[in-house]
């Protein structure tokens, strides 16, 4: 008789618990004959299930095929699909907002430096360096007054605004902002300031993706994504830089990384980077060669391949350290000399003017050109290319009897320059300004051992790999730097040395400073955003989840002294005003209810007398995010509103609904544990 199933498992189990005495060979083929017994009905089961999923999406295909309309009207529906379709379409302004940036700033180089430095130095006689002073003070002149009186959001590098802007408002910002910017920008480079191109595009992307956004009627998480895509295909497309410039999104202003929001950052940046390289080929940009090529076009890289490095690895190790401190150093003097402009008791509008003078004073120590331009002007990417290609241009520029002399004076006076242009409140970047800083210490090293060892390392590499290492420290953006290496010379095969000198210098960065030179300015504003980490409850959890949505409410049109009787009755609380759609259109307070009964105007409707300068939550912004904004605002509720467009009434947020709700799960991860 063949035992049933049940008792083939209880004989089984019994078995399994007589450890100490062996099983005959009857009982191993019993067990052998149970286990395959479970194995076939595993598969079967496995098999049905299988079978089943491929009918259902079989029949769901077809049913696409035979509808479809249906079919598109779902698709249109996926939040997932619109988000990618935006993100081609921000990939597509980056690229064009790039390339009208990049004819800017050609045309404002023209102007200043080929047309206004030029009379200047000529006509001046024994007084050329008045050129030298002049030229940025009148850019400044022309642009402080647009950023102060139209918007202050565009002064300094743009970058701490987008991450404050993402933070707080889920990206967006006033449509004029990105114009501003690439205008004011435009100039403040062309005129020799010692602003970089990284900041502006950063803030042009950013600020024209947010109104795609809001115009398709997107807010909280999905407008963010389609932000940060925005500002990664800007720096894509002017770096020739799809994965620099995507990572740049990811690394410095991402929140978290899941796949839904990689994704569209990721199609943005090589939208951008395509079209970008599309016009190269027509020769639409200025100065272009009819073919994409890498920002850094040095032949001397291009050819080389891990033989010119592989011995060398040490070195580079060694580099990283030094690369790390200068960062340190860059960060440091950046911010100590834009807290001394803000402390100045100076009218905000000529902060800049004088950041220009400071910047024009500076340079004239500085060495020059043929031209008699100051080799630390403006964003110096010809500099940059002639040390990387170790160029004899840098022997006709050098005004010293030696090289290293030559290096550590263009460092040192740029880290300085930088600091009064940028930390005095004129649009521009730190980005190339950190290039220029990067490339001299890594080609400063280079040819110190050699000089002092007699060794023979490829100077080239080594000022690519400081090139990299001094930003990717300053900024916490090791990955960044790692691939916008590689990407902004057209050699992969210098990912190595990269990686090695942008880790390290990472982590010496990381160990002496507490911020990034990103977050250290929203930290002096007394800001601290956190923009990457854990995913925790604070960022899982939505404001409507936790909300209150029992609200006494106030109609526009009742009188004060109704409004009065029912703050009496239920309580000493401000109380939202809406009208008959209920939308919120403002807030009545216990001081405007004294001032109704002051000035005995109870019989004035509520409308009349309430605040109307709301601060208000949207349903869909996570928890940590709410508590950002009352924190900062210094509130303990707000109202809470069903999205920007609509401002309907849904509900109140306060910090003690926040609070319960974290008592909620505590309690359910204390049941867990039990």
């Amino acid at each position: 008789m063949v035992p049933s199933k049940q008792n083939r498992k209880k004989e089984n189990m019994d078995q399994k618990e007589i450890k100490d005495i062996p099983s005959s060979e009857e009982s191993k083929e019993f067990e052998d004959e149970l286990d395959t017994d479970e194995l076939d009905d595993f598969l079967v089961s496995k098999w049905n299930k299988t079978k089943t999923s491929t009918r259902n999406t079989w029949r769901e295909f077809v049913d696409d095929i035979k509808h479809p309309k249906k079919a598109l009207l779902e698709l249109i529906k996926n939040k997932q699909f619109i988000i990618n379709v935006l993100a081609i379409i921000v990939g597509i302004i980056g690229a064009l907002a790039a390339w009208g940036f990049d004819w800017l700033s050609v045309g404002a180089d023209y102007v200043f430096m080929g047309q206004i430095f030029g009379l200047m130095n000529s006509n001046f006689n024994g007084w050329k360096f008045l050129a030298i002073i002049l030229t940025p003070i009148i850019a400044s002149l022309l642009t402080a007054p647009i950023i102060w009186n139209y918007s202050p959001e565009s002064k300094g590098s743009g970058i701490p605004q987008v991450m404050e802007s993402i933070a707080f408002n889920d990206g967006a910002m006033r449509r004029r902002t990105p114009f501003i910017k690439m205008i004011t920008s435009a100039i403040s480079s062309g005129a020799g300031l010692s602003v970089g191109r990284e900041g502006p595009i950063t803030q042009i992307g950013a600020g024209l993706s947010a109104s795609v956004a809001r115009f398709v009627g997107l807010h909280g998480r999905n407008m963010r994504i389609i932000v940060i895509a925005g500002l990664s295909a800007g720096i894509s497309a002017t770096f020739n830089s799809p994965i620099g410039g995507a990572l740049f999104g990811i690394e410095i202003l991402l929140v978290s990384l899941v796949a839904d929001e990689i994704v569209p950052i990721i199609i943005a940046s090589l939208t951008a980077s395509t079209l970008s390289s599309l016009i190269d080929i027509l020769k639409l940009s200025p100065n272009s060669s009819g073919m994409p090529e890498p920002s850094f076009n040095v032949e001397a890289l291009k050819s080389l391949d891990w033989t010119s490095y592989i011995y060398d690895l040490h070195w580079f190790i060694l580099f990283g350290v030094i690369a790390g401190i200068v960062g340190v150093l860059y960060t440091k003097f950046f911010h100590f000399t834009s807290a001394i402009f803000k402390r100045l008791p100076i009218r905000g509008v000529f902060l800049p003017v004088l950041g220009a003078l400071l910047t024009g004073l500076v340079a004239l120590g500085s060495p020059k050109d043929a031209n008699g331009i100051p080799l630390i002007f403006g964003a110096g990417y010809a500099t940059i290319t002639n040390i990387l290609s170790n160029s004899s241009d840098l022997s006709t520029q050098n005004p010293f009897n030696s090289v290293l002399l030559f290096l550590f004076v263009l460092l040192l006076l740029k880290i300085i320059i930088t600091s009064f242009s940028v930390g005095s409140g004129n649009p521009g970047g730190i980005f190339a300004p950190a290039l220029f800083i990067g490339a001299c210490t890594g080609s400063l090293f280079a040819n110190g051992i050699n000089s002092a060892f007699g060794t023979n390392v490829n100077v080239s590499v080594f000022a690519l790999a400081g090139l990299a290492a001094v930003f990717a420290g300053a900024t916490r953006a090791p990955l960044t730097m790692i691939f916008m290496g590689s990407e902004m010379t057209g050699n992969i095969m210098m990912v190595i040395p990269l990686m090695l000198t942008c880790s390290v210098s990472y982590l010496i960065c990381r160990g002496l400073l507490k911020e990034s030179i990103y977050t250290q300015a929203l930290v002096d504003k007394g800001l601290k955003i956190t923009l990457g980490g854990n995913v925790t409850i604070l960022s899982t959890t939505t404001v409507k989840d936790i909300m209150t949505t029992d609200v006494i409410t106030i109609g526009e049109k009742t009188t004060m002294r109704e409004v009065c009787e029912l703050v009496e009755s239920d309580g000493p609380f401000g109380y939202p005003v809406i009208n008959e759609k209920k939308k919120l259109i403002g807030i009545i307070s216990l001081s405007d209810i004294r001032r109704a009964k002051m000035k005995d105007e109870l019989e004035k409707l509520a409308q009349d007398f309430s605040s109307r300068n709301v601060i208000a939550l949207y349903q869909d912004q996570t928890v940590d995010e709410a508590i950002n904004i009352l924190n900062r605002k210094g509130i303990k509720r707000a109202p809470v509103l069903d999205s920007l467009e609509n401002g309907i009434l849904v509900g109140i947020l306060s910090k003690t609904d926040i609070l319960r709700s974290f008592e909620r799960e505590k309690f359910k991860q204390i049941k867990k544990e039990d």
